[in-house]
């Protein structure tokens, strides 16, 4: 299984980022995935995890991608429709608190809601 962490995207129409500065942005996700691979990697077999920043929703993929919210109100819902999308919120991705991502990934694995916007196929 690979998780794609969308916290800011460099190519498009669409060019939203979590600082503004895009090596400050570069780290704040690395850190937001080694501290979920470590997590997720606890409970459960090895996932790739990686941060996604050429997310495109013209490219189809079956990969589990957690946006960021502000990303998700900037794309039409229904673009948006053929993904697995977890909403997380902006300040768990620049602090790295993982937490949130987590319990939604098991309620997501469990198929019981997520609790809030979630987009899947």
């Amino acid at each position: 299984m690979t998780i794609r962490i969308v916290g800011d995207i460099r190519r498009g129409k669409i060019q939203p980022s979590l600082t503004g500065n895009p090596i400050v942005d570069d780290a704040l996700l690395q850190n937001f995935c080694d501290r979920l691979k470590s997590n997720l990697n606890a409970i459960q077999s090895p996932i790739n995890i990686i941060a996604d920043h050429f997310f495109d929703p013209t490219i189809p993929t079956t990969d589990i991608i957690l946006m960021d919210k502000q990303i998700i109100h900037d794309f039409p819902g229904d673009l948006l429709l053929p993904f697995t999308i977890i909403a997380v919120d902006h300040s768990d991705l620049v602090r790295g608190n993982v937490l949130n991502a987590v319990n939604k990934l098991k309620h997501l694995e469990n198929g019981d809601p997520c609790g809030s916007k979630t987009y899947s196929k």
